[in-house]
C-alpha cells in the first residue's frame, strides 16, 4: 500500500501529530508537549474554541489520535462539528494520514442485528450511537461491530510487538469487536482469543486504528506518559508499516537513472504547465453547473474578476446586482435564474418588476442571466437555444437574456482577444433579446433587425 504520508518519513525530523479532544487527555491537554520525533498539536474540544477554530486539514497530519466519542462531552453533544470532523477523516485517510481511536468503556449496541426480537432495538440503538460516537459511526460503515464486556479485559494477546510499551501497562478495556460478513480486519493488534481489541484498517491510502486506553485522570504523570507512549508506538508501527521509498531515497541511486529522472521532471513540469493552463476553462465550466444561491453569488464574482466589468450587490433581492460603468455608475439592473430544464418567462417578468421597483424607466438596461438545463448529462443537452418566443418578450420588455453558456465564451472571445472589455461593456448594455453565442464563439443578437 503507497502512503504519501509515510513516503516522506525518513526525510524529515519530525511527524506532525494531532491530539484531538478533552475526552482524550481531560484537563492536562496543556501539559503535553512536542517530543523528540514529533510536533504535536493539542486541541481541547470543546473547551478551546479558538485552537478548534483554526483548525484546517487532517491532511496536514501523519498522525491523529482521539477518543472513540470525541464530541460527546458532559452529556452534551456536537453533532455539527462532528460531521465536519468526519469528513475530514474520510479526505485525510485518502491523502495518507493515520486516525487512531482509543476505547475503554463505549456503549454499544443492545440485542442482535438479525434476531427478530430485538433487531428493532438493535437498530435503534445503533442509529443513536452513530449520533454520539464517532468511533461507532466509522465501525458501522467499516461492516465491525463493537461488543461490551462487564469487566476490562486485561490479559489480551499481543501480536504486534512494536505496542508493547503502551499495552502492556495502559492496553484494557470493555470492548472488542467482532466483523460482519462484508467486514474484515486488516492487522490485529492486540485480542482476546479470536476477537480484537486492537486492530488496524487500511482505507485509501492511510489507515483506521482502534485501540484500548485505560486512563487514570486523578493520576496526571501517569496520564501524559500514556498518551506520549502511544504516540511513540503509533509512529513505530507506521514506520514499519512504509511500503514506498522515503524521499531521501526517490533522488537517482543508478547512472542509468538520473536521465531518465531528469526527462521525467521534464515531462510533469510540461504536465503542470498544461494544468495550469486549463485551470481558467475549468473556473468557467464551473459556473455552467452551478444553481440557486451559489450561482447568483458566483456571477456576478466572474463578471468582475474574468470580464474586467465592476459590479455591486444589490440590497433587496438576493438574486440581483448591478453592472457599472467605468465611472462607477450602475449601468444595467441584472438577475440570475437557474431552471432545471429551459428558461421560464417568469424569470423576465421578475426582472421587469425588479427594475420597476428601483423606479427605473423601461428604457434602463436589464439584462436576465439564466442557467438553464442544468440537470442535464451532457454538453449537448446543457447547450440548447433560448426560446424564440421567449427572447422576442424580453426584446419588447427591453431586457437581454444572457445564457451562463453565452457568458462564458463572451470570456473566451476577450480572452482570444477577439473582442474587448469595452465592447462587451456596450454589447450587454445596449441589447436586448437573447446574444446568442456559438461554439465557435459567433456573436449572434436575437431577434434579428426585421
Amino acid at each position: 500500500m503507497k502512503n504519501s504520508k509515510t513516503d516522506a518519513l525518513a526525510s524529515i525530523s519530525k511527524h506532525r501529530v494531532l491530539l484531538f479532544g478533552r475526552k482524550l487527555f481531560d484537563l492536562y491537554g496543556s501539559q503535553l508537549s512536542s517530543i523528540n520525533n514529533a510536533d504535536i498539536k493539542v486541541i481541547d474540544f470543546p473547551y478551546d474554541e479558538d485552537e478548534y477554530g483554526n483548525l484546517q486539514r487532517l491532511t496536514d497530519y501523519t498522525l491523529v489520535v482521539t477518543d472513540y466519542a470525541p464530541f460527546e462531552y458532559d452529556e452534551d453533544l456536537y453533532p455539527e462539528q462532528q460531521n465536519v470532523f468526519d469528513n475530514l477523516i474520510t479526505e485525510a485517510l485518502e491523502s495518507g494520514t493515520t486516525i487512531c481511536f482509543v476505547h475503554y468503556n463505549e456503549d454499544t449496541p443492545r440485542g442482535e442485528k438479525y434476531s427478530r426480537k430485538t433487531a428493532e432495538i438493535y437498530a435503534k440503538d445503533c442509529a443513536a450511537l452513530k449520533l454520539s460516537q464517532l468511533g461507532f459511526r466509522i465501525l458501522d460503515r467499516l461492516s465491525i461491530r463493537p461488543l461490551r464486556n462487564d469487566v476490562p479485559i486485561l490479559n489480551g494477546t499481543i501480536q504486534r510487538g512494536v505496542f508493547q510499551p503502551f499495552l502492556s501497562k495502559w492496553g484494557a478495556s470493555h470492548n472488542c469487536f467482532m466483523a460482519d460478513e462484508d467486514g474484515k480486519f486488516d492487522d490485529i493488534i492486540v485480542s482476546l482469543r479470536t476477537l480484537p481489541i486492537g486492530f488496524t484498517k487500511e482505507l485509501g491510502r492511510g489507515r483506521i486504528i482502534f485501540l484500548p486506553f485505560q486512563r487514570d485522570f486523578d493520576r496526571e504523570n501517569d496520564l501524559l506518559k500514556g498518551i506520549y507512549t502511544l504516540v511513540d508506538c503509533l509512529l513505530t508501527y507506521i514506520t514499519k508499516m512504509q511500503e514506498t521509498l522515503p524521499e531521501w531515497a526517490t533522488t537517482p541511486f543508478f547512472k542509468d537513472e538520473e536521465p531518465l529522472n531528469k526527462e521525467l521532471q521534464r515531462i510533469e513540469k510540461q504536465l503542470q504547465n498544461k494544468k495550469d493552463e486549463l485551470e481558467p476553462f475549468a473556473v468557467a465550466k464551473q459556473l455552467l453547473c452551478l444553481a440557486e444561491y451559489k450561482l447568483e453569488n458566483t456571477v456576478p464574482n466572474f463578471i468582475q474578476e474574468h470580464l474586467g466589468i465592476k459590479t455591486e450587490r444589490h440590497e433587496q433581492y438576493a438574486e440581483d446586482f448591478w453592472m457599472l460603468n467605468d465611472s462607477g455608475e450602475r449601468a444595467a439592473i441584472c438577475e440570475v435564474k437557474s431552471y432545471v430544464k429551459g428558461c421560464k418567462r417568469g424569470g423576465i417578468y421578475s426582472v421587469y418588476h425588479h427594475r420597476e421597483t428601483n423606479n427605473l424607466d423601461k428604457a434602463f438596461p436589464a439584462i436576465l442571466f439564466v442557467n438553464q438545463h442544468i440537470q442535464a448529462a451532457s454538453w449537448a443537452a446543457k447547450d440548447l437555444p433560448i426560446n424564440k418566443d421567449d427572447y422576442k418578450v424580453s426584446a419588447n420588455e427591453n431586457i437581454l437574456v444572457l445564457r451562463i453558456e453565452d457568458l462564458v465564451r463572451l470570456w473566451a472571445a476577450i480572452r482570444n482577444g477577439s473582442i474587448t472589455r469595452d465592447y462587451l461593456l456596450a454589447l450587454l448594455t445596449t441589447s436586448r433579446g437573447w446574444i446568442k453565442v456559438d461554439a465557435s464563439l459567433k456573436i449572434t443578437p436575437l431577434p434579428q433587425p426585421s
